[in-house]
């Protein structure tokens, strides 16, 4: 599934450590307009097109107490200001709704939506506990103390040995961690 812009680094996010991570409707709906261009696209068609209209965010609004139930969607209600200023409708969901609305549309949409969150609370919760900064300094300490070790011939030779792949994976594992993009759909303000 090809995602537009929304990059996420692992660091920064405004997440309290002990609040739960949240996806907004409008974040939803930029979602799930950018699924369907990229499919559109996929198979040569103008987008929007019959097989994929453009999700207004008025209509997804409408969809959701018919997913969440009346009562348990108005504990998500927020509000959003648009571009012009005025104050209008939105939600805010947890992890558990914003993956039951995303299968109200598909369940590749369900997944996706649940691994972007999953990799949210990985973020906030500390998984990604160390910044890449940090991670590179460990690695090149291993190294110098491989590299130390190595100097001492013989026996040491053969552990140099297996040390190096080892700590070339290493490197190129963390010098990929710092250019990992991840990217979601671009929240918009629009109604549309």
């Amino acid at each position: 599934m090809t995602i537009n812009k929304m990059t996420l680094t692992g660091q920064g996010l405004p997440y309290a450590q002990n609040q739960e991570v949240t996806m907004s409707s409008l974040e939803m709906v930029a979602y799930i307009n950018s699924d369907r261009q990229s499919k559109a696209e996929a198979d040569e068609l103008e987008f929007p097109c019959k097989q994929y209209p453009r999700l207004q965010h008025k209509h997804f609004l409408a969809k959701v107490p018919k997913v969440l139930g009346l009562e348990h969607s108005a504990k998500f209600l927020a509000q959003y200001i648009d571009s012009t200023g005025r104050s209008l409708p939105s939600y805010q969901f947890f992890k558990r709704e914003a993956c039951l609305m995303a299968m109200s549309y598909s369940y590749e949409l369900q997944a996706a939506i649940y691994d972007y969150m999953e990799e949210l609370d990985r973020q906030r919760g500390g998984y990604l506990s160390h910044t890449i900064s940090e991670l590179q300094q460990i690695v090149t300490t291993a190294r110098k103390h491989s590299d130390e070790d190595s100097s001492d011939a013989g026996r040491r030779l053969r552990k140099r040995q297996d040390d190096l792949p080892l700590l070339n994976k290493a490197e190129y594992l963390v010098e990929s961690l710092g250019q990992l993009k991840l990217s979601f759909g671009k929240e918009s303000g629009d109604d549309k």
